[in-house]
């Protein structure tokens, strides 16, 4: 018998709660129960089961709606959609469970041969994506206390680079690199899948602030050897806190909700 119940629901786990999951501190639309097949069943503004046509979230899949084109887990393939139109026409059927003291359990469980969990490359690429929480923090407080470093130098009037400055900048480059590519790997786990465009905002504006700062470290090297500091490497430098506040700014809107400073 064909469980159509679970093949929403796997479907739903891949395709849709990275935007609408109840994990989500602001899940999309205000809706974030899509893992929850019996809620979303009984709410006639998503579902009218047996009615399909009825249903607004048939029309939302049908339109290429839910998922949107540019989610980052992919729009559903036109099967995926069948299934779906299926599973309301079908009445919104619940996933079947079997009980582990059935005897169709039983017999499952002497038959199959023992599995030993695989701990696949990807699930341990995600897991470190978290880390870019961790790590985030360092390069934007080094580059922040080096430009405010680089400030007092230019209010003294002196053009002598300082070894401070240069260690500031030095570990905030290099912070800045593993920051940017956890982030990706945190964005490709769903994180900030709700607001597509400003997640690729955040990330691309991410990798070019740590591009920046390595070049500007290797400009204010130069510097460091020549004995007196250009108005290249501070403008440089300048420039660089104001693509990381940016980015910043960005992550806490993707964080918090984008009416996170409404008044």
């Amino acid at each position: 018998m064909k469980d159509i119940g679970s093949e929403v629901h796997a479907i739903f786990a891949a395709k849709c709660a990275g935007c609408h999951g109840s994990d989500l501190v602001k899940p999309r639309g205000r809706f974030g129960y899509v893992l929850d097949l019996k809620r979303v069943a009984a709410n006639p503004e998503m579902v009218v089961p047996r009615h399909p046509e009825e249903s607004e979230l048939w029309e939302l899949v049908r339109r290429d709606e839910m998922p949107p084109t540019d989610s980052p887990h992919g729009p559903l393939t036109q099967s995926q959609k069948e299934t779906i139109r299926a599973w309301i026409e079908a009445g919104a059927p619940m996933p079947v469970i079997i009980s582990v003291d059935s005897p169709a359990a039983s017999v499952n469980s002497e038959l199959a041969p023992p599995t030993l969990e695989i701990i696949s490359i990807d699930r341990i690429l995600r897991w470190m994506g978290k880390f870019h929480l961790l790590l985030l923090h360092f390069p934007i407080a080094l580059i922040i206390v080096a430009g405010m470093g680089e400030g007092w130098s230019i209010w003294q009037r002196n053009r002598t680079p300082s070894d401070k400055i240069r260690f500031c900048l030095w570990l905030g480059a290099l912070a800045a690199i593993p920051t940017a590519i956890l982030g990706w790997l945190f964005a490709a786990d769903g994180n900030g899948a709700s607001s597509p465009q400003l997640l690729a905002a955040h990330r691309w504006l991410g990798t070019i602030a740590a591009i920046w700062l390595v070049i500007t470290v290797a400009c204010a090297e130069w510097d460091s050897r020549r004995g007196r500091r250009s108005l290249l490497v501070r403008c440089m430098l300048i420039i660089g806190i104001v693509i990381i506040a940016l980015t910043a700014h960005l992550g806490g809107l993707l964080d918090r909700g984008e009416d996170f400073f409404a008044y």
